[in-house]
């Protein structure tokens, strides 16, 4: 060949002019993979979130006001943590509420343990939590009501 490139005809047919590293034959019936393309436009829907529908923000700004004021009394560095985590784990409660996939019945309990947050009536916010839980399906509501529980727990031991 004496060192001049190699020419399009040795690439196999269908493939011509096209880089060979960006693409791959696969098998029919093959999985394969997404494109970098794809792979780069995933995160981008991640971002453009829905807004929580404006009926439900109040369970939002309850919650968040709660943790922050629990942050706030905190001293010791386990109860911090707690509270570290609690605001992530909430996330998933207002993706939940953003997608409105909670059921009337766990909605309704959660405005109802709002209120009694609200009104800093932490024993009867935990025992709303606990009827909501015992009456509902907990893989609906297993990635956020525990953590609801330590913060009510948390906040009633702070006195906030």
């Amino acid at each position: 060949m004496g060192g001049y490139p190699m020419e399009d005809h040795h690439q196999p047919q269908g493939q011509q002019g096209q880089d060979p590293s960006r693409t791959q034959q696969f098998p029919p019936g093959a999985p394969q993979e997404p494109s970098v393309q794809l792979l780069q436009a995933l995160p981008a829907e991640r971002v453009e979130q829905r807004e929580i529908p404006a009926e439900h923000m109040v369970l939002k700004q309850t919650f968040d006001s709660l943790v922050q004021r629990c942050q706030l009394a905190a001293q010791d560095p386990q109860t911090k943590r707690k509270l570290d985590d609690a605001s992530k784990r909430l996330g998933y409660l207002y993706d939940k509420l953003r997608e409105q996939t909670l059921s009337n019945n766990i909605l309704g309990g959660l405005h109802e343990i709002s209120r009694c947050v609200a009104g800093k009536n932490y024993q009867r916010g935990l025992e709303v939590h606990t009827a909501v839980v015992t009456s509902s399906n907990f893989s609906e509501i297993q990635a956020f009501m525990p953590i609801l529980k330590v913060v009510m727990t948390i906040a009633n031991k702070l006195g906030v």
